[in-house]
């Protein structure tokens, strides 16, 4: 009797491309078989490797045909089918099984071991299997398991499992008979637990795509709670399999009492005492790895017994529950932990339990803050290499303690230079992570009225020094810009650090900050708001001096606030520097708010946070720009749509070919297309034509595209955004320099005021808060 080695493997699923199937399977293993074999031999073979009762479930096994042209997948049912595929030549026979439950009482998890097979429905509920048994200690060392095979994970010798299609073996485990004694692979999903059956699996090396890495820890996050309990499972460490006990216990609605636990063995039963339910893992040579050799999981125990010595959830177990919903940065309050556990399990749990909940989990994902800052160089240094041309930079005192950052992309920095109107609006808001600090932000706005985020930092605090800081990195990145204009609140810190690094720019006035510090000293009075309003936003210089005259004459002492400042820091009248329609900083306030979810992250996470925000922000703007049929953008068009209503109505006198009086019935306005400028101010200032100016181009026929600024363009939109911002990557694949990895970097000393921390700043006087 001749033998042929069998291959079979379960708990993945036919996958296609182009008509070409394949089968990806995360459990596998490989014998010797008769070649003579019928149906009925190899069927028992498979109940007996996989381990499970054909009384309580039904095994499908499937295979792909050995022909020239690409096939489905086809179900093996009789002999003939059995006989067709061990006497194929040159290759090793693949088997692919799925498995049905017939009675659902039996097994204690509800994933399914692989999707349904593609040639036909299967209704019936499939499941990861595992039963009791114990299983051997063989210590055998992945290097062991290496040796003698390629770059592929394949050994050189052994056939690929595919047939008639395309090679597809990085996405496929590769199994090898063992030709000495039963081994055991670290990374694994099984070991052999029968002495007849000697095998080796060889897990690929390459991470799944759906491995999760936690961005302080640099570990693989741990497995979802639906995996397996099941013997032979692997763990990465003790820590990891409590983690998914705890949360399978949760699941499941019983507790789980300790009665072994140390560096080499974990062992844990039901809490009912006369209960079978149980479970032993122990270590894995010197690794690190636990694995579980036995599991009874079956309860023989009441649920009266389990209800009456239930203890309520632990805020450990609920946050390792709930962990995975923070790993994107998301805001998950603990009033939602408390409904999603009702929802989910049943289980109550107050207020302050699912407080506790969040930070536990907040620590497991980000980890511990002292690491978030251990890693800040390392990321900064990846972040530019990801990102070349970003500027960065980190400041520590003397003692190594965090003091400032900067970081400002190459995509934003070439978006500004090339596409943007020179004006920067900068702010700061405060983190209030576990190492209070200050969000320093620069953003500008695009040619459709959208914010462009320029550069961001972090400092210990907001203070002369830490602005200045801030602005030399930022005058690093952009250089000197002409007709510079910088917008922000009247904070003295800003003011000096603007002057001090960028004395060619302009400094103007937030004028909203100016209104509301307005109304909070004189009243909250409707008309003093709507005329310092007109006065802000009129173009011409006497329309100005008229709402001013009219502000003084209903409070004299409001006109003498707003004018202490000087007119040209906040109205657009008498700016000596074009503002467009940027009057306000609430640009950089909108972009604070827009990132405010990060602010109580670790400082790698905040600075993670933003460029994931950034990239997005680059890539769905970028898709907009390219979708536009307009030569202008949408905003652009609008503005001209409303302004060409009104010239539709105007008297328009020519003065030569390309200057004209425009008759309105009010202050008329002159215009000249060759220079684009009108008497309103208008078309000067905002550079885009006015209600004049498009009477005038009505007249002569000519294209109003052409007396818009470029930065209007939906050209210039599309060059804004079209830098690329990369991701790092997970911190396990980064390659840092020694002497930037051993930079150390270490919090901040800070003193919390006493008192529960605020959230949300104060608002100013007349302040609409959301």
């Amino acid at each position: 009797m001749t033998n042929v080695q069998l291959v079979l493997n379960w708990g993945g699923e036919w996958k296609s491309d182009h008509g070409v199937y394949w089968y990806d399977g995360r459990r596998g293993r490989a014998f010797d078989f008769p070649r003579d074999a019928n149906y009925d031999q190899l069927l028992d073979k498979v109940y007996r490797v996989i381990g499970i009762d054909r009384n309580h479930y039904r095994a499908t096994l499937t295979t792909v045909a050995q022909t020239i042209r690409p096939s489905l997948p086809i179900e093996i049912i009789d002999d003939d089918d059995v006989a067709l595929l061990l006497r194929r030549e040159n290759v090793d026979p693949l088997v692919c099984i799925s498995v049905e439950e017939i009675v659902d009482d039996r097994l204690d998890l509800k994933q399914s071991v692989r999707p349904e097979s593609p040639h036909r429905p299967h209704h019936a509920t499939q499941y990861d299997i595992h039963h009791t048994t114990d299983v051997p200690n063989t210590n055998a060392h992945l290097d062991d398991i290496q040796e003698g095979f390629t770059k592929n994970g394949t050994n050189g010798n052994s056939p690929h499992h595919h047939f008639g299609f395309q090679d597809t073996t990085e996405n496929q485990n590769v199994f090898v008979r063992d030709v000495s004694e039963p081994q055991f692979d670290p990374i694994s999903d099984r070991v052999p637990n029968r002495s007849d059956d000697q095998f080796v699996h060889v897990q690929r090396l390459v991470p799944p795509p759906c491995a999760l890495y936690s961005m302080n820890s640099g570990e693989v996050a741990p497995r979802p709670v639906d995996m397996c309990i099941a013997v032979g499972e692997l763990f990465e460490s003790k820590k990891q399999l409590q983690s998914q006990l705890g949360r399978y216990s949760l699941k499941k609605g019983f507790q789980i009492k300790v009665m072994k636990s140390d560096t080499t063995r974990y062992q844990v039963r039901c809490i009912v005492e006369e209960c079978n339910w149980r479970l032993r893992a122990v270590k894995v040579g010197n690794s690190d790895y636990f694995q579980i050799r036995r599991f009874d999981h079956e309860h023989t125990c009441s649920n009266e017994a389990r209800f009456s010595l239930k203890r309520q959830a632990s805020a450990r177990d609920i946050g390792e529950h709930i962990k995975e919903k923070f790993r994107d940065h998301r805001l998950y309050k603990p009033k939602e932990t408390i409904q999603d556990l009702q929802t989910e399990f049943g289980i109550s749990c107050n207020y302050h339990k699912g407080y506790r909940a969040k930070h536990i989990a907040l620590d497991e994902v980000q980890g511990i803050p002292v690491d978030s800052y251990r890693i800040l160089p390392s990321y900064l240094y990846m972040l530019e290499q990801t990102n070349p041309g970003t500027i960065i930079d980190l400041h520590t005192d003397s003692g190594n303690r965090f003091m400032y950052m900067f970081f400002c992309l190459k995509a934003c920095i070439d978006g500004f230079l090339s596409s943007i109107r020179p004006i920067i609006a900068i702010d700061a808001t405060f983190l209030r992570g576990p190492h209070p600090g200050v969000l320093f932000v620069a953003v500008c706005m695009d040619g459709n009225n959208q914010i462009f985020p320029l550069a961001f930092g972090v400092g210990d605090s907001e203070t002369n020094e830490a602005w200045e800081w801030f602005l030399t990195r930022l005058h690093r990145a952009i250089g000197e810009v002409d007709d510079l204009v910088f917008i922000s609140d009247r904070k003295n810190s800003i003011i000096t650090g603007v002057e001090k690094v960028f004395p060619n720019s302009f400094h103007g006035a937030c004028a909203v900050h100016r209104e509301r510090n307005m109304l909070g000293r004189y009243g909250k009075n409707k008309v003093l708001r709507d005329i310092f309003r007109n006065a802000v936003k009129v173009y011409r210089v006497n329309q100005f001096d008229r709402c001013m005259d009219q502000l003084r004459n209903i409070n004299s002492g409001a006109a003498m606030y707003v004018a202490d400042v000087g007119f040209e820091r906040w109205s657009r009248a008498y700016s000596p520097r074009k503002r467009y329609s940027l009057m306000s900083s609430n640009i950089a306030e909108a972009m604070n708010n827009a990132i405010k979810d990060c602010r109580e992250l670790p400082i790698t996470g905040v600075i993670d946070y933003i460029r994931g925000v950034l990239q997005h922000w680059f890539h769905d703007h970028r898709t907009s720009a390219g979708k536009l049929k307009s030569a202008l953008t949408t905003k652009a068009d609008v503005n001209i749509g409303v302004k060409d209503e009104k010239a539709r109505y105007l008297r328009v006198y020519p003065i030569t070919y390309y200057s004209f009086l425009v008759k309105d019935g009010d202050l008329d306005g002159i215009v000249d297309l060759t220079s684009k400028t009108c008497t309103c101010r208008e078309f000067d200032i905002d550079e885009i034509p006015c209600a004049h100016a498009l009477a005038c181009i009505r007249v002569r026929r000519f294209s109003y595209v052409d007396y818009c600024s470029p930065y209007y363009s939906s050209a210039f939109l599309a060059t804004a955004y079209s830098g690329e911002i990369h991701p790092v990557g997970h911190p396990p694949e980064w390659l840092v320099p020694e002497d930037i990895a051993s930079i150390v970097v270490l919090p901040p000393i800070g003193r919390r005021l006493p008192g529960r921390p605020k959230k949300n700043r104060t608002p100013s006087f007349g302040e609409e808060v959301s």
